[in-house]
């Protein structure tokens, strides 16, 4: 019975696939690919650009606050008064730890640290786009 089967289906057009349709398959999977990794690509630009611009806004905005407060006045006193910082180190390390201005800078350094995870992955995908898809 089973030989007579396989002599039933044996001759069916339909279950046999073309020859090229494994090629052609390959190559859309290859295709597809080739797209993600240019859309993978085109976003760690945006990526770049955008936590670029938001450093920059930043740096402008809070910047010149940072650059004001008092915490420089505070610090440039370790170089010009040496030995008094030295005689009250434990005041005079207080005294710049209130006067940090945490919140500027955390609000600078947070677009900076985006902007370096950017960078990472636009050098990651670019290298993985040459060594993978270039010909």
């Amino acid at each position: 019975m089973s030989t007579k089967l396989n002599r039933l289906f044996k001759n069916i057009s339909e279950i046999n696939p073309p020859v090229t349709l494994a090629g052609f398959i390959l190559s859309r999977i290859e295709k597809e690919k080739i797209k993600s990794a240019k859309r993978q690509l085109i976003f760690s630009y945006l990526g770049l650009g955008g936590s670029f611009m938001s450093a920059l806004l930043a740096g402008i905005f809070f910047g010149q606050a940072f650059l004001q407060s008092e915490f420089w006045a505070m610090l440039s006193l370790a170089f010009s008064d040496i030995t008094t910082v030295a005689k009250n180190w434990d005041t005079f390390l207080m005294s710049l730890l209130e006067t940090f201005p945490f919140v500027h800078a955390a609000i600078l350094l947070a677009p900076v640290f985006l902007m370096l995870l950017s960078a990472n992955f636009y050098f990651t995908n670019k290298a993985n786009y040459k060594h993978k898809f270039s010909y």
